[in-house]
């Protein structure tokens, strides 16, 4: 059996808008040893609440098994890691492929930051821009923050293997209690 990826889904009936997913994000994988209300440089979350409608939801990277993003780049800046699609951010050279290919609009190109002061690139005048998406924390323990901090937990990390099993666990018993009556 093939090994399917986990992925954060927004759940749009509970979601309020408030982005706080998208603070913690950004606070955790930029900011080292400040609070959200001392940040210094343009917020980048590698999720994107988003709103259409009456609906808002964040939209973020599914960790796609084939990773459409991860086939676009030629340089080889998207790979795989255990069951996780990630950004060598070295190797980016800001190209936008990933951007055209990712079905869910889940990379953004970002400037890139040194100590607060952004890259500018010498010859064009340019920031020098990377991909930029969801990674799943997974240098974090507790896994995604957005997860754990969302206020209404509208968000929740979908693990298919293991949902499979539950939901195959509530079909059996739903049938033996067909059966018992």
């Amino acid at each position: 059996m093939e090994k399917l990826s986990p992925f954060v889904v927004g759940d749009g009936e509970k979601c309020i808008g408030c982005k706080a997913c998208e603070v913690a994000c950004h606070v955790s994988h930029n900011v080292e040893g400040i609070t959200a209300g001392n940040i210094d440089t343009p917020v980048f979350p590698k999720l994107f609440v988003t709103r259409v409608e009456e609906v808002t939801m964040p939209v973020q990277c599914h960790h796609c098994e084939d990773a459409p993003c991860a086939q676009a780049c030629l340089e080889k800046a998207i790979y795989f890691e255990d069951d996780k699609v990630l950004i060598q951010t070295e190797k980016c050279k800001g190209c936008k492929d990933c951007l055209v290919a990712c079905p869910f609009g889940a990379v953004e190109l970002v400037p890139r930051f040194v100590k607060g002061k952004e890259v500018i690139q010498e010859n064009l005048g340019k920031p020098v821009l990377y991909g930029n998406k969801c990674d799943l924390c997974y240098t974090r323990e507790k896994g995604p923050i957005c997860v754990e901090t969302c206020p209404q937990q509208a968000l929740r990390l979908v693990e298919p293997h293991k949902e499979k099993k539950e939901k195959n666990k509530k079909a059996v018993a739903t049938i033996i209690g067909m059966f018992k009556k």
